[in-house]
């Protein structure tokens, strides 16, 4: 599918979350989502282990609200939240981050007439996405080497774990900078911006299937954002 579909789909979910005003159409919301997670085999658990970020702001919500204006209240707004953060996650199972980047450039390329740099905002998006795993992976490799020459991670206290951490970010960012020294260098290399027609190794077209997905999903949100 057309990743411009996908996104434009995520919009009009967040949308229609934001103004169904009942759980009744929440519950509606949460089950097209795990529908769609269900087509794309995708599986809930990784949903609901990859949105554990998000828990602890979701939980001081619901307090707050809850609170403030009653339970149905507190749970309608954890539940959007919820709701968003895994949709949000599905949409990044299902698109790679060159999908995503191109298609929003295509999405923007208007914005582009009127010379906003369009491109160079997709392009620092797509490397953005590529980095975190990256940056993940260089924790891991510096926190073993510093681990490996005696540095006390796990049982020395909280402000012994916190001074091991703390030497962790120079080495870090180090590796950070010359990875992105490499890629600007790279970039120099292949000429990048000195053409201005940006070429692209996605090939697809619209075609009628994302048309009528598209139409079939923006009525879906419509229907559990209308539920009275």
């Amino acid at each position: 599918m057309d990743a411009r579909v996908k996104i434009v789909l995520l919009v009009a979910y967040s949308v229609a979350l934001f103004c169904t005003e009942n759980l009744l159409g929440l519950g509606v919301a949460a089950a097209l989502l795990a529908a769609v997670a269900s087509v794309g085999d995708v599986p809930v658990a990784r949903l609901l282990r990859e949105g554990a970020f998000a828990y602890l702001i979701v939980g001081f919500l619901l307090v707050y609200n809850v609170a403030a204006s009653g339970w149905l209240a507190g749970i309608a707004v954890a539940l959007r939240l919820l709701l968003l953060v895994w949709a949000s996650l599905l949409l990044m199972a299902l698109s790679t981050p060159a999908e995503l980047s191109e298609a929003l450039r295509r999405l923007l390329s208007p914005l582009g007439r009127l010379g906003l740099p369009v491109r160079d905002f997709t392009t620092s998006l797509s490397i953005a996405l590529r980095f975190m795993p990256l940056l993940s992976g260089e924790l891991r490799v510096v926190r073993a080497a510093q681990a490996s020459r005696g540095a006390a991670f796990e049982g020395a206290g909280l402000v012994g774990r916190l001074r091991a951490y703390g030497g962790l970010m120079v080495p870090l960012f180090v590796g950070l900078f010359r990875r992105a020294d490499r890629l600007a260098s790279a970039m120099e290399a292949r000429c990048y911006g000195a053409s201005g027609i940006p070429t692209s190794l996605d090939g697809h077209r619209f075609a009628f299937g994302d048309g009528a997905t598209l139409l079939v999903g923006v009525v879906a949100c419509a229907v559990f954002a209308l539920i009275p």
